[in-house]
């Protein structure tokens, strides 16, 4: 019947009722049966294989949301239109339009459909495989293949719907799909997820088998003790990340977080992002496009030591852009990571690390190719490009840190300091503060004569600030659906007021499963919205 293509070959379709469902009883000679259809170990195996890149697509693609949670964090900016970027970068902020006829109802529901695709193919392919005919054709050796990547894969998929969404559907191998499916709040799927992550670690434990490099865009195939590696520090990303806000991370259990991290990846998890091959980057790509990007000043400018930031700040938001009265805003820093010194051909001349003052001899624009549309906010201009990922630009071609060592050493300084242990987060904060960003070290105390960050209200910033600062740079664009700094922003409660903490579950879902009235969040008045930045922005 209908209703079972649509689960299978859909996206979720999880929560009909039985007796729904009666009135879609219709034969459909289309709609192939799972049970023929796996009739084969090549079968299961292809179904099982796919799913990582099925929910990669719909994580990673432009028209997801990971765009406009870009820019909604600050981490980079636009005035263009495109995937929601100037909508849900507006501000003040705009509530999440839950409207399948809204033309950016695809970017936020994206994940949704796609991670239910993956988790309907897995589930499949590992109820087949408890057939004992297929198992036997499957061999001991890869049956534990199998089945931990397709574990691996529902921890992603339902970690994603968790890490996004207020609600969403366990589903596995054994659920009766026949039967109504009830939503659960977000913080019971992540329970499921991590469930599903731990079943795959236990199988990776026997050894014994590698992961195709091609099932995980991966050079090399993977070794089982290097695929638990990265299911642990998985584990770690999502236990912290699910949290709303600022009570939420702190109620993490930290200890867990660092036994996660201590058993996990020991440099960066890195893929091969190959458009070609259907691994491609794409939010990336357009997110670090010369002439589509800028990195506005709200977060970067406290890099700034000279009071150009200050000076930014404090002129009013329809006043904001890159030149104040006549004066260049620029960010004056210590921070080798920014470009070095203090007018503007000196900066063009002296690129920073990550930050440049784009030239079209290089990267094929200047900052004023992007200072367009001055209705859409001119707070939004700057003279900074973020040209870290400009080969993946230019190319399409480029291997992408899915897991940044930097990402978990920043989430066990935090774990470190939350605990009380200021010195052992100390010492790892300095492992990028001092060796890529050339500062003065920090301590147990906090000691900050780099006064980077220096926060809105003149002050340097604290250890804490650091251990933030060091994961907003090194961090920044990579994994997450290349919006590492929404997440982290709405756990450390730094997003700008009005910001929607989380996504409602699709309208169009909650219509066909019988789930109304439809919803939402975010916005001026709205719920799950931040209340405001623990920056106390000006104009905020």
């Amino acid at each position: 019947m209908r209703y079972l293509k649509y689960l299978r070959f859909g996206a979720l379709g999880l929560a009909l009722a039985a007796a729904a469902c009666a009135d879609l009883e219709v034969t459909d000679p289309n709609d192939a049966d799972a049970a023929r259809a796996l009739r084969t170990a090549g079968d299961v195996e292809g179904l099982i294989s796919g799913a990582y890149n099925t929910w990669f697509n719909g994580v990673y693609s432009a028209n997801g949301p990971g765009a406009f949670l870009s820019n909604a964090s600050f981490q980079h900016t636009a005035p263009w239109a495109n995937f929601g970027m100037e909508f849900y970068g507006r501000l003040p902020r705009e509530a999440i339009v839950n409207d399948a006829a809204d033309q950016f109802y695809g970017n936020f529901t994206r994940p949704w459909f796609y991670s239910y695709r993956a988790i309907a193919a897995v589930s499949d392919g590992l109820r087949s495989l408890e057939k004992p005919e297929l198992s036997a054709q499957v061999g001991a050796t890869n049956l534990a293949r199998d089945k931990a990547f397709g574990y691996f894969v529902l921890g992603m998929s339902h970690a994603t719907v968790a890490l996004l969404y207020d609600k969403g559907f366990v589903v596995d191998e054994t659920t009766d799909i026949a039967q109504k499916q009830e939503p659960k709040p977000y913080k019971d799927v992540m329970a499921a997820a991590m469930g599903y992550f731990d079943k795959a670690i236990q199988l990776a434990g026997s050894g014994g088998f590698t992961i195709p490099k091609d099932w995980i865009a991966t050079d090399v195939d993977l070794s089982a003790a290097d695929f638990a590696r990265v299911i642990h520090s998985m584990k770690a990303r999502y236990m912290v990340e699910v949290a709303r806000d600022p009570t939420e991370r702190a109620a993490v259990d930290w200890a867990k977080v660092i036994q996660e991290i201590d058993a996990g990846i020991t440099s960066s998890f890195v893929q091969n992002m190959d458009a070609n091959r259907n691994w491609y980057y794409e939010a990336n790509d357009y997110a670090t496009a010369p002439g589509w990007s800028e990195a506005t000043y709200f977060i970067w400018g406290m890099a700034d030591q000279s009071g150009n930031y200050q000076l930014w700040l404090n002129t009013p938001l329809s006043s904001r852009q890159a030149i104040i009265n006549g004066k260049d805003i620029l960010i004056v820093t210590p921070d080798q990571r920014f470009p070095q010194g203090t007018t503007v051909a000196e900066q063009t001349a002296n690129e920073g690390k990550y930050l440049v003052i784009p030239t079209n001899a290089t990267y094929g624009t200047t900052p004023g190719g992007v200072w367009q549309r001055p209705d859409r906010g001119t707070w939004r201009w700057s003279y900074y490009y973020y040209k870290r990922y400009y080969a993946y630009n230019a190319f399409e071609d480029f291997h992408m840190p899915e897991i940044p060592i930097s990402e978990m050493d920043m989430l066990k300084a935090e774990g470190l300091f939350r605990q009380g242990d200021r010195a052992g987060a100390a010492a790892l904060v300095n492992k990028t503060r001092v060796g890529v960003g050339g500062l003065n070290p920090t301590d147990a105390a906090g000691t900050n004569t780099s006064c980077v960050p220096k926060l809105p209200d003149g002050s340097c910033g604290d250890l804490f600030e650091m251990i933030k600062w060091e994961k907003r740079m090194e961090g920044a664009f990579q994994g997450l659906l290349i919006a590492p700094w929404y997440f982290d922003g709405r756990g450390w409660g730094d997003l700008y007021r009005g910001t929607p903490l989380q996504f409602p579950a699709p309208c169009r879902e909650l219509q066909v499963l019988q789930l109304l009235p439809c919803y939402t969040f975010g916005g001026s008045a709205g719920d799950f919205a931040s209340p405001g930045s623990s920056y106390k922005w000006p104009g905020e």
